[in-house]
């Protein structure tokens, strides 16, 4: 891999989760951060696509100093969080699928959790600290913007839902929800025991839902189409299922070291360094001076 026209300046999407971020789910390795701020101040986009919620990431955004367009949960939620510019698109689930989702007789009888998230509102249906930690839940506590039900989402959910995010009683129900959310197939886009691209590390498998069309290759050609970029000219980083389509979108679709391995077979290149050791810096930096790499 070596790029041909180093005067071109081109849009960079980056994962955060096992790409951008270091396996603590928190800091940035600094070859990772000093690259894309390196990039950034010579006059490349850059623009983060993740499937965290904005305010489990905002930190991030404000770290590398980014005022560009930002995809939230996989595509669904695209937004201009810092110049307000861009009229957010947002994905939902419709209120009725909704309904008939967590109404099913199987997903019901096999769910023991259940978080719904639009806009400014979150509920979760009981107090759990690992979707907590992922979804900064108690973030929301103390925002004066953002509101936090935590209740039955039978009775206390009225709407529409960016995600929707099922915790199964335990493994042998996932089969059976899978199989009962088939005939939702044409609305949602099902992931099993994977939370936007991060490998559930509970002991119980979680389900997540989006609206069928959300992906990141969806986002790659929205942001790509804003700032007036060839989708081909556009480069991308991630390490799983979640990012195949952006990977498979963009001219420069390179997987991380520590990525999925089905997901090294559709890109363009891989990273020789994993997230925890500033993968992403080491190759964007090298990519971008012209080294064959």
């Amino acid at each position: 891999m070596k790029l041909k026209d180093l005067d071109k300046k081109r849009l960079i999407l980056v994962d955060l989760d096992g790409t951008t971020l270091k396996n603590d789910g928190e800091s940035i390795h600094p070859k990772t951060k000093k690259a894309l701020l390196k990039a950034k101040d010579a006059g490349h986009i850059v623009c983060i696509v993740t499937g965290r919620p904005f305010r489990a990431m905002a930190n991030i955004y404000r770290e590398l100093k980014l005022d560009t367009i930002l995809a939230n949960f996989d595509g669904a939620h695209i937004s201009d969080p810092s110049k307000r510019e861009f009229k957010r698109i947002v994905l939902s689930v419709n209120y009725d699928i909704i309904r008939e989702i967590i109404n099913e007789p199987t997903i019901k009888d096999s769910v023991e959790n259940i978080v719904f998230e639009y806009y400014d509102k979150v509920l979760i249906w009981k107090e759990d600290a690992k979707l907590d930690a992922f979804f900064h839940i108690s973030d929301i506590k103390q925002s004066v913007y953002d509101q936090l039900i935590v209740g039955d989402p039978w009775t206390l959910w009225n709407g529409p839902s960016t995600n929707i995010v099922l915790k199964l009683k335990g493994d042998k129900y996932t089969n059976r929800v899978i199989r009962a959310l088939a005939k939702f197939q044409d609305a949602v886009q099902i992931q099993s025991d994977i939370l936007y691209g991060v490998k559930n590390s509970d002991e119980k498998p979680v389900i997540t839902l989006t609206n069928k069309i959300a992906s990141k290759g969806f986002a790659a050609d929205i942001i790509a189409q804003y700032y007036n970029k060839d989708i081909r000219d556009v480069i991308a980083f991630g390490d799983q299922l979640n990012d195949f389509a952006m990977l498979q979108k963009v001219g420069i679709g390179i997987a991380m070291r520590n990525g999925n391995e089905s997901l090294k077979f559709v890109s363009n290149g891989i990273t020789h360094h994993t997230n925890d050791e500033g993968g992403v810096g080491e190759y964007l930096d090298a990519l971008l001076s012209g080294k064959e790499i």
